[in-house]
């Protein structure tokens, strides 16, 4: 089968730990059984990458652009011919960025399938959005992604509760194309030998953007840090909240227990987990909450909010601890009793490792996926 996947990134996140290594690492399994893949990213016209990879790569320009995302017209500049060239069985989006691709999907005979990340989904289209322009112009690209899914044959979903958003997004009838399909863990995240010192070093790492809840965790640490005075929080990630929480922190004068590191690579993110006390992940919503399994994949103990689908994946009191979210009250009561029964914590936290390595598995989530291929194209008129 030859089968070409759609990213919304910069290469830079791809290859180095970005919310869509997802996107990188379907591609290596489906490659591995032995299908043709072709993947296209974006890169910025200076930029220039050497990496080995068991797939096909091809570029789209990669505009940013705050309010609309240009992508869209860069992609399908270079999908379009590309599709037409090589014949594609399937195409498989991502992102707004696959806005159109219904129809380059449709004019090959190809099957299209769309893969949602996102938390939110509008519940009408463009033409309804535009009746309330300015709220439409603010979230545009979110109106993007909605008609992107819409086209789609068949929609994946990483969890219920992301399934649950697009039935409510596109509406019941939509419901029979959309299906669950867990991803993978990237194998090097079992393969963290924890190291922990007895100090109070917490961890987070994902997007700094409001729905990660990270001033209800700023306030909950300044609670924390009156007890335990050595309390260290390391904040791994970049966002467009960045400098209004950096601020926040020196409101709230935790200045010498904050450290924000920027974006950091896999590897480098084990290092941080090996030797920290806790994963701290008080996000209002998740459409999966690929953050809160790879640290429970390391064997890192994790509080998290019950932020959409986080629960799906950590049993209260077993696998994990499990808070309210927007409640910095429960988070540091949770937070502090961690660090006085550390061992409990770290009993909780090896369940949840082998937990983790049952259920998540690339090689089963690719096999998934070409079920699903398979299933459109027999459905697909070959003339």
């Amino acid at each position: 089968m030859k089968i070409c996947l759609t990213v919304n990134s910069s290469p830079w996140s791809v290859f180095k730990g970005g919310g869509q290594l997802a996107v990188h690492h379907l591609a290596c399994s489906l490659s591995a059984k032995g299908h043709e893949v072709h993947a296209l990213y974006s890169k910025y016209p200076d930029e220039n990458f050497d990496v080995e990879i068991p797939y096909k790569v091809h570029w789209a320009q990669h505009h940013d652009f705050a309010t609309v995302n240009l992508n869209i017209f860069s992609y399908s500049k270079v999908l379009a011919p590309l599709a037409a060239k090589e014949k594609f069985d399937v195409i498989h989006g991502n992102a707004e960025e696959a806005c159109g691709v219904g129809n380059i999907a449709a004019r090959i005979k190809a099957a299209y399938v769309f893969t949602s990340h996102a938390p939110n989904i509008p519940t009408t289209g463009m033409l309804r959005g535009m009746a309330h322009p300015i709220r439409f112009l603010k979230s545009i690209n979110t109106y993007l992604l909605r008609q992107a899914m819409d086209e789609a044959d068949r929609i994946v979903a990483f969890s219920q509760f992301s399934r649950d958003l697009i039935v409510k997004g596109l509406g019941n009838a939509c419901a029979n194309r959309v299906e669950v399909v867990p991803p993978g863990i990237e194998s090097s995240w079992f393969e963290v030998e924890r190291n922990q010192s007895a100090s109070a070093q917490l961890l987070f790492w994902g997007r700094v953007e409001e729905e990660k809840g990270l001033p209800e965790l700023f306030v909950a640490l300044k609670k924390i840090a009156n007890k335990f005075t050595n309390v260290k929080l390391t904040l791994v990630g970049e966002g467009t909240r960045l400098g209004e929480y950096k601020a926040f922190v020196d409101y709230l004068g935790l200045e010498d227990h904050v450290e924000f590191t920027g974006w950091l690579n896999n590897r480098e993110i084990q290092t941080l987990a090996a030797k920290s006390s806790i994963g701290i992940f008080p996000s209002r919503i998740e459409s999966f909450g690929l953050s809160v399994v790879e640290a429970m994949a390391t064997g890192l103990p994790v509080i998290a909010a019950r932020g959409g689908a986080v629960p799906e994946n950590i049993e209260d009191g077993e696998t994990g601890t499990l808070v309210p979210v927007n409640n910095p009250d429960a988070l540091a009561e949770a937070i502090n009793k961690a660090l006085e029964n550390s061992q409990s914590s770290e009993m909780m936290a090896i369940a949840a490792k082998s937990a983790i390595q049952q259920k998540f598995s690339w090689d089963r989530a690719a096999g998934s996926m070409i079920e699903i291929y398979k299933n459109i194209r027999m459905k697909i008129p070959l003339t």
